[in-house]
């Protein structure tokens, strides 16, 4: 049934562990024999060789392996996974940018590719300077928790009410923070007049800017910084995010009613980019199980009784 499927498919996308789409008779080699435009993507933890490439991967796996953990939190709570499936997100992300780049040369040229796309390695390619700096200067990364390791004052310092992300990291935007705080002084001391001595000094220019700080909530010196040209914004939860004017007025999230089985609306994100103005998603609400079967079986040849068979084996749902 896939081998039929895959003829008339674009491409074709599998997560399972290397050698196993093979062992089923559904291997790369096989599939684009009967489609040579066919994009084949294979997701793995590891990719499909090297000593690592038969071990299981979940994304909290990955996390640890890849050095992400050990440079998030600070010297007290490093090792710390990250609040969300990062490594599955970026494996996800790379593998739709390595499929779109397939297409569009198999449109071009019509030969398909073997996509072997690795957690692993997707993860450190995302890691930029921490791994830049590693290899080209032997700067060994170490967790600093919400301060930026690149500049000061970058990071988050406490307010009169909420905690407010603070990226200071010019000599104009630092001189225009302490004009609005009162302390203009503060950008001739000679422990902060330069970049590089303000990262040396970091703990000592926290602990002037945080009395300043308190005297107003981090919600009323977001506005304030912005208007003066500092880069500033507020740690939010998930839920005050959510409801952000802003995110409301950009159509980030989608509504879908009367789901089936579902006593409430199905709300989703939309892709994090416009084209042309609008953003694509979803145009139908999500199927139930096995809702677009018959469908998707007859356009590859399957007639009516072929369907039963194929339902009545356990093969499809």
């Amino acid at each position: 049934m896939l081998q039929r499927l895959a003829e008339r498919a674009d491409a074709l996308i599998e997560n399972f562990r290397p050698g196993v789409m093979e062992r089923l008779g559904l291997g790369p080699d096989a599939l684009r024999s009967r489609n040579p435009a066919l994009v084949y993507c294979a997701i793995s933890g590891f990719g499909q060789d090297g000593p690592l490439a038969q071990r299981p991967a979940y994304d909290q796996i990955i996390q640890g392996l890849s050095g992400v953990m050990s440079v998030t939190g600070d010297e007290r709570s490093a090792p710390l996974r990250v609040g969300y499936p990062v490594c599955d997100t970026i494996g996800g992300l790379t593998a739709a940018f390595a499929v779109c780049a397939a297409l569009l040369r198999a449109k071009a040229t019509g030969e398909g590719a073997f996509l072997d796309v690795s957690m692993l390695d997707a993860t450190l390619a995302t890691m930029g300077w921490v791994v830049s700096n590693y290899l080209n200067a032997g700067a060994v990364p170490r967790p600093i928790g919400n301060d930026n390791f690149t500049a000061a004052p970058s990071g988050t310092f406490r307010t009169g009410s909420g905690l407010l992300n603070i990226a200071a990291n010019e000599d104009r935007q630092f001189e225009a923070l302490c004009r609005v705080l009162g302390a203009p002084d503060l950008a001739t001391d000679s422990r902060f007049a330069e970049r590089e001595a303000r990262k040396s000094h970091r703990a000592e220019l926290t602990a002037c800017l945080e009395p300043l700080l308190a005297s107003r909530s981090a919600a009323d010196w977001e506005a304030i910084l912005e208007a003066a040209g500092v880069p500033a914004g507020r740690v939010l939860g998930l839920p005050e995010i959510l409801a952000h004017p802003h995110v409301a007025a950009g159509g980030l999230l989608a509504a879908f009613r009367d789901v089936p089985g579902v006593p409430r609306d199905v709300q989703v994100t939309l892709p994090g980019f416009r084209i042309d103005g609008e953003r694509p998603g979803p145009a139908t609400r999500p199927p139930t199980p096995s809702e677009h079967r018959d469908r998707i079986l007859a356009e590859a040849g399957f007639d009516a009784a072929a369907r039963q068979a194929l339902v009545e084996s356990g093969a499809v749902r």
